[in-house]
């Protein structure tokens, strides 16, 4: 138990490499689950990457976007206390992925090539800001799960086990603060050009 140690600065960018491929690979699993189930599929599989469907407002849908993306953090932010909460943080990663495979693939199998200015209006933009989202979270999760862990050894309780705390719930609050702001601009994007 000697080598388990905090996550350093230096040791980020693989973090955050593994995390993207992750996400890569939830998408390429969502788009093959969804292209082999049907082209109509539920708000629990797409995670409202999809565009707005009529009979939705504007309001709902922004707070249903927002609560899946709060659903993550929080999940995340919770399994920054626990020493296994990295092999969880990196399930909601590749889970954060296969919603965006799958609206994708949804989009295709009901529009076609008329889907291309939708992916590249409605759901690319938020996918990619919302894995940028994830990817900060997760990563801080992770690096406060490797605290919990080093805690395990005697030498942990000394130096890595001085977390910051306010820092920490600061991190996931702006982080939270920030999947609001793109929740919200999501949903009028999509009001003003699909609604």
């Amino acid at each position: 138990m000697k080598h388990v140690s905090y996550i350093k600065a230096r040791d980020a960018r693989p973090l955050v490499t593994t995390l993207l491929a992750l996400a890569v690979i939830g998408i390429a699993v969502g788009s093959v689950y969804q292209a082999v189930r049907s082209p109509g599929s539920s708000a629990k599989i797409h995670q409202y990457f999809a565009p707005v469907y009529r009979g939705t407002d504007l309001f709902e849908y922004m707070c249903r976007g927002f609560g899946i993306s709060v659903l993550f953090l929080t999940a995340a932010f919770i399994m920054g206390f626990f020493a296994l909460g990295q092999p969880v943080c990196c399930f909601l990663m590749a889970a954060r992925g296969f919603g965006i495979g799958a609206s994708g693939t949804m989009m295709y199998a009901l529009h076609g090539t008329k889907a291309v200015m939708g992916m590249l209006l409605f759901v690319l933009p938020k996918a990619v800001l919302s894995v940028l989202i994830c990817v900060l979270g997760f990563r801080e999760a992770m690096k406060a799960s490797s605290y919990t862990l080093s805690g395990w050894t005697p030498e942990g309780f000394t130096e890595h086990r001085k977390t910051d705390f306010k820092l920490y719930c600061i991190k996931f609050f702006v982080l939270i603060i920030l999947s609001l702001i793109i929740s919200a601009v999501d949903a009028a994007i999509n009001f003003v050009f699909a609604g």
